[in-house]
C-alpha cells in the first residue's frame, strides 16, 4: 500500500474513532426526557437516539467495538505510513545508520499517531457530545444505529460474553440507564443549578419546598385536634356568628355528637346570607367536609382538596378517630413558607427574641426547627418539638421544665392544659463561633 493512500485511510480512522467516541459519550450525556419529547413530536432522528437509549447497553458495546476496530487500524496502517515518512526524511537530511533513523522514525511516528488519536480522536469529541448532548445525538443517532445493525450479532455475542463476566462479580447487568430520580437527588440537583445561577434564589428555595412536600403526609401539616374549632349542628346563626368573630375563623367544623362524628363544615359567607333566617341551624348551613387518612401524602392530599373544590380536610387515624384538620392555608405554607391573612389570628409558629433564643409552638415538626432554627434535634418515636420533650421528660411537661441536647436548650414556657404550647430555644454556639442575635429569621 503506498503511503498517501495509507495516510489517508488513518485519517479516516481517525475521524472514525471520533466518531465511536462522540455516539458513546452523547447517549451517556443526553436527557432522555428531552429526546422522548422530540420522538414524540415525529423526530425522526430523536427516534432513533431513544431506540438507542432503550438498548444501550448493546449500543455501549457497539462502540466500543467501533474504537477497538480503529485504534486497531490506526497501529496497523498509520504507524508505518507515518514512520515512513519520517524515515525518508531523515535519509535526505542527515547520513545515519538505517536502524538509527528506523528507530528515531518509529518514536516520531508512534508520538504523533498517539496525540491524535488520544486528543482528535477521543479527547476533542468526548468534550463536544458532552458539551452539546442532544444535538450530538440528533446528528450521530442515525449512522451509529446502522453500524449496530450490520455488526449487530457479533456485539451481542460480545455483549453476552461481558455480561456473563458482570453477572460473575454478582451484579446484574442492565439495558437502560436508570434515569429515575429521588425527590433528595432532585433537591441536590436544585442546589447545584443554584450554585451555578441557573436559577435564581426564590425559585431554588419554591421548587426544593415542591419536591419536600413528598416526605410529608397529612398528619404533618395538621392543626390538632384539641385546636380545631367547632359547632354543634344545633347552634344557631348567633352562636356561629360569634365563634366566628371570637376565634377569626371563616370556616367551622359542624359536629353532631362530638368530633369524631363530622357533620360538615359552615363558611361565614353563607351565615351573613341567612341573617334573615333566623331559624337555621348549623347543621342546615353545613357543606359536606374532606376526611383524609393521616399518612395520605401532602400532594395527594393537595390534588384531592382542588379536584373537589374544599379549603378544609378533617384528618383521621385508622380507627376513624378525629386527629385534626388541614387547611389549604396549611399545604401552601408547607410549598411557599408561612404567611398570614385577614383571618388568620395565630401567632407566628417561631418568633426570634432579643437575646438571641427563639420562642416555638409546641407543635412544630423536627424539621422545622432544623430548617428554621438550625438546630438538630436526636431521631427518634416523634414528630414534633412537644413529642420530643414529653418523650425526653418521660411525663407531660410543666411550664419551666427544660430538656438540654447537644445543639440548644429546650425550655417549656407555656402550656395550654396538658399540651406543650410554647417552648424557648437557645441554640448552642458552636465550637469556634458564636451566635449572632442580629440574624434575621
Amino acid at each position: 500500500m503506498s503511503t498517501p493512500i495509507a495516510l489517508l485511510i488513518a485519517v479516516l480512522l481517525l475521524a472514525a474513532n471520533g466518531f465511536f467516541v462522540a455516539a458513546e459519550f452523547a447517549l451517556l450525556a443526553a436527557r432522555r426526557s428531552r429526546i422522548e419529547q422530540l420522538a414524540a413530536e415525529g423526530d425522526r432522528r430523536a427516534q432513533h437516539a431513544l431506540a438507542g437509549l432503550r438498548e444501550l447497553s448493546l449500543m455501549l458495546a457497539g462502540a466500543q467495538l467501533g474504537i477497538t476496530m480503529c485504534s486497531l487500524g490506526l497501529g496497523i496502517i498509520a504507524e508505518p505510513a507515518v514512520a515512513s515518512v519520517f524515515e525518508d526524511l531523515l535519509h535526505d537530511l542527515v547520513d545515519l545508520p538505517s536502524g538509527v533513523s528506523h528507530a528515531i522514525a518509529f518514536a516520531l511516528a508512534l508520538s504523533i499517531v498517539v496525540f491524535l488519536h488520544m486528543v482528535v480522536g477521543e479527547m476533542a469529541p468526548k468534550s463536544w457530545a458532552i458539551a452539546h448532548p442532544e444535538p450530538s445525538a440528533l446528528l450521530l443517532a442515525r449512522p451509529f444505529r446502522l453500524f449496530a445493525v450490520v455488526f449487530r450479532p457479533f456485539i451481542r455475542a460480545l455483549n453476552l460474553a461481558a455480561n456473563g463476566v458482570v453477572r460473575l462479580a454478582g451484579v446484574e447487568p442492565q439495558d437502560e440507564l436508570a434515569m429515575a430520580h429521588s425527590s433528595a437527588d432532585l433537591v441536590l440537583m436544585l442546589d447545584e443549578a443554584a450554585e451555578e445561577g441557573s436559577i435564581e434564589v426564590d425559585e431554588h428555595v419554591l421548587l426544593a419546598r415542591s419536591l419536600e412536600l413528598s416526605g410529608l403526609d397529612a398528619a404533618a401539616a395538621m392543626t390538632p385536634r384539641p385546636r380545631v374549632v367547632s359547632v354543634a349542628e344545633t347552634a344557631t346563626i348567633d352562636e356561629i356568628e360569634q365563634i366566628a368573630v371570637a376565634t377569626g375563623r371563616s370556616r367551622i367544623v359542624v359536629v353532631g355528637t362530638d368530633l369524631d362524628h363530622p357533620v360538615g363544615v359552615v363558611h361565614v359567607r353563607d351565615v351573613l346570607t341567612h341573617r334573615d333566617g333566623r331559624d337555621a341551624t348549623a347543621g342546615d348551613l353545613a357543606t359536606p367536609v374532606l376526611v383524609a387518612p393521616d399518612g395520605l401524602p401532602l400532594e395527594l392530599l393537595f390534588l384531592r382538596m382542588r379536584e373537589e373544590r374544599r379549603h378544609l380536610a378533617l384528618v383521621v387515624d385508622e380507627h376513624g378517630i378525629v386527629l385534626g384538620l388541614v387547611t389549604m392555608e396549611d399545604v401552601l405554607e408547607e410549598l411557599i413558607g408561612e404567611f398570614e391573612d385577614e383571618t388568620d389570628r395565630r401567632a407566628r409558629r417561631v418568633r426570634r427574641q432579643g437575646d438571641g433564643s427563639y420562642l416555638a409552638a409546641g407543635s412544630l415538626r423536627i424539621d422545622e426547627v432544623a430548617s428554621r432554627i438550625d438546630v438538630s434535634i436526636p431521631e427518634g418515636d416523634w414528630d414534633t418539638l412537644a413529642g420530643f420533650l414529653i418523650n425526653q421528660l418521660g411525663r407531660v411537661p410543666t411550664e419551666g421544665d427544660a430538656v438540654d441536647t447537644a445543639t440548644a436548650s429546650f425550655e417549656v414556657v407555656a402550656m395550654d392544659g396538658v399540651a406543650v404550647r410554647e417552648v424557648r430555644i437557645r441554640r448552642r454556639a458552636r465550637r469556634g463561633t458564636t451566635p449572632d442575635p442580629s440574624t434575621p429569621e
